[in-house]
């Protein structure tokens, strides 16, 4: 089985890919790198180098009965939407999907922009404000419709994994039908790997947006956070499946 975890940038996907990887080594399922097309030849862990059909479908057959759990922030096209839900179905394929309230996403995004700058590094180095940051987590929440709304997708918010990690590693356990170690699970996650921490800080924007900047991030990204961070709303994720199904698309 191929294990993907999807985040939306700054949604602690690093830390829900660390608590799957965990949670599979602790029931002795080996999460070494695994040397594929598919896969990226370098950096931490397994991450995906392409989520086309033709590469998913040779991934999952090289992986015969191993369990790899690898980490993304691309999408797969709409046309393979029924055969990513018929391999997730077969127990082939399960998705991890992680997400947080857009606000804080983007206060965190700034905060890597200005790190970024600071360091002379590339990664969001352009983001420099909150209109900057609110088109490139408009884009994650994009591709996150579309992963979180296949049928079977664990979606695994950051304040479960970053403040109650122990529901998190239940579920997860759950969705991938092995049982591990809490403990050894959480050392991984907490501990041993890398992660970007977001300040693992819950409701940033209480603190730190001004009225009339979470009068413009609720403008953008109201429905998201009612229906989705706040209200876990299935009938969002199924407006989305329809539209995929019937070979629609999803609204940007």
């Amino acid at each position: 089985m191929l294990v993907i975890c999807y985040g939306i940038a700054k949604s602690g996907s690093t830390l829900a890919y660390e608590l799957v990887r965990g949670v599979l080594m602790s029931a002795g399922h080996d999460q070494t790198r695994f040397r594929h097309a598919a896969l990226k030849p370098r950096g931490r862990g397994n991450h995906m180098a392409s989520v086309e059909r033709a590469d998913l479908a040779s991934l999952i057959d090289a992986l015969g009965g191993r369990i790899l759990a690898a980490k993304t922030h691309l999408c797969f096209a709409d046309a393979d939407f029924a055969w990513m839900e018929e391999m997730q179905r077969a127990r082939k394929l399960q998705v991890v999907a992680s997400y947080r309230d857009p606000r804080d996403m983007c206060l965190s995004l700034v905060d890597h922009g200005e790190r970024s700058r600071k360091q002379g590094r590339n990664a969001f180095r352009r983001v420099r404000d909150l209109s900057a940051a609110a088109e490139v987590i408009g884009r994650g929440i994009h591709k996150f419709a579309k992963w979180s709304s296949l049928e079977g997708t664990l979606r695994l918010a950051f304040e479960t994994a970053a403040f109650a990690p122990d529901d998190a590693i239940a579920a997860i356990e759950t969705s991938l039908g092995v049982t591990g170690d809490p403990e050894q699970a959480k050392l991984h996650a907490f501990e041993d790997s890398f992660t970007q921490q977001n300040k693992r800080r819950k409701t940033r924007y209480d603190t730190e947006l001004d009225a009339a900047e979470n009068a413009q991030m609720l403008n953008v990204f109201g429905d998201f956070i009612r229906r989705v961070c706040e209200g876990r709303d299935e009938e969002w994720f199924g407006e989305v499946r329809r539209r995929l199904s019937a070979g629609g698309g999803v609204p940007a």
